[in-house]
Order: structure tokens, then C-alpha cells, then sequence
């Protein structure tokens, strides 16, 4: 027990310092099965050495002004994702579940470009809210991300192969990086 309460001390101090330093944890945990974390901390100023840059897009084009849905029943997370997005000048309509965002959509009376939505959500998967907001706006592009690996997902159904895909967790430049390469598909 003492152990227990030393190690919800420390998580509980080292959450906020990452909360002060703008990093994440992520803790995925199953009964039986353990417990994960991953840890990601803001990337430093400096010379990355010989490190492979990809296609990665610079900083100042991944800038945006277009609006995005964003759905996630998590509320932590979506505060997350939704403080992200506004740092690079997205406006971000956010909502909890897949019959708030079908409201949302409807009464919202501008464009909405990109629907980023969590696959495994109570009350609506979203792929079946992606089928209806597409219903409504035809040509609001869709974006998926869940715990779970694009491989799990598309194995046993819930999403067709070669759907725009962003596992969780996530760190914010790959967030904001694949909605933003998303958003250009077909421009």
C-alpha cells in the first residue's frame, strides 16, 4: 500500500510537470494484461544530428485556417487535440460523441473541412458517423484515430483498408502534420 501511494504521489507530481512543460502521458491499461505508458515531451531547439526528416511539412505550412470536427469521447484528450489544433490556427468545433457532432454539423452554418474522429466511441462508431456527416457535407474530408493499430481495426472490420488513419497517442506535430496532409488530398 505505501508503494501504491508513492507511486500515485509521483505520477500525480510528474503529470503536472509534464502538464507545465506541455508533454503527454499515455497510459493504456488492460485487466489481466498490465499496464503501458508512454511518455512524449515537447522536442528541443537545437541540431537533431544525422536524424531522417521525411516528407515531414515545414512548420509554417501546416498552419491552417480551415475547421475541423473533432470527436472524441475522451474528455482529456480532446482538450488535448482541440488546444493543438488552435495553436496552428484551426478553428476546431468539439464534441463528445457522434449525435453531438450530427447537431453540430447541422446548425453549423460555415464549412467544415475535416471530420477527425475517434473510431471507438459510446453510442456511434465513427465510422458510421463519418457516413452521415458525409450525408450532410459531401465534401468534408475524414480522418480516424483510436488506441487501437490500423491493422487491429481494419482486421476485424471497424474501418476499411486505406482510410485515413492516426494512431493514439499521438504527439502534436503528427497530429496536426497527418490532418494537415489529410486536408490537401484531392486539392
Amino acid at each position: 500500500m505505501v508503494i501504491y501511494r508513492l507511486a500515485g504521489g509521483i505520477a500525480h507530481d510528474f503529470n503536472n510537470l509534464l502538464t507545465i512543460i506541455i508533454g503527454y502521458i499515455w497510459v493504456y491499461s488492460e485487466p489481466g494484461e498490465g499496464t503501458s505508458f508512454k511518455v512524449y515531451f515537447p522536442a528541443v531547439e537545437g541540431d537533431a544530428g544525422s536524424v531522417d526528416k521525411g516528407d515531414k511539412i515545414p512548420e509554417d505550412r501546416i498552419k491552417g485556417t480551415k475547421t475541423i470536427l473533432l470527436v472524441e469521447d475522451d474528455e482529456k484528450l480532446r482538450r488535448m487535440a482541440q488546444k493543438i489544433f488552435k495553436t496552428h490556427k484551426y478553428t476546431v468545433l468539439s464534441v463528445s460523441n457522434g449525435d453531438e457532432a450530427l447537431r453540430l454539423s447541422g446548425e453549423h452554418e460555415g464549412p467544415i473541412h475535416l471530420l477527425l474522429t475517434d473510431v471507438v466511441m459510446p453510442g456511434m462508431i465513427g465510422k458510421e458517423l463519418a457516413k452521415q456527416i458525409e450525408s450532410q457535407r459531401p465534401k468534408i474530408k475524414v480522418l480516424y484515430m483510436s488506441g487501437y493499430t490500423d491493422n487491429a481495426i481494419v482486421h476485424h472490420g471497424v474501418l476499411d483498408k486505406g482510410i485515413n488513419f492516426i494512431q493514439k497517442p499521438f504527439l502534436p506535430y503528427d497530429l496536426v502534420y497527418k490532418a494537415r496532409k489529410v486536408l490537401d488530398q484531392g486539392d
